[in-house]
């Protein structure tokens, strides 16, 4: 059986970049970093946590 752990949406603004996620839980947060680099590792570290929390 299919289920959604989260949803991700990366937005590039003028100076930074914006993560948006969406659990299957229903939390939503927001990570906003001028590097594309140390967003994508905000995000990583934040949906590690959250996939071993459901486990």
């Amino acid at each position: 059986m299919e289920e959604t752990l989260c949803t991700i949406e990366i937005i590039r603004n003028d100076s930074s970049f914006l993560a948006k996620i969406q659990t299957g839980l229903g939390r939503y947060v927001e990570y906003e970093n001028p590097l594309l680099e140390n967003l994508l590792q905000q995000v990583y570290e934040d949906i590690q946590e959250e996939i071993e929390n459901t486990l």
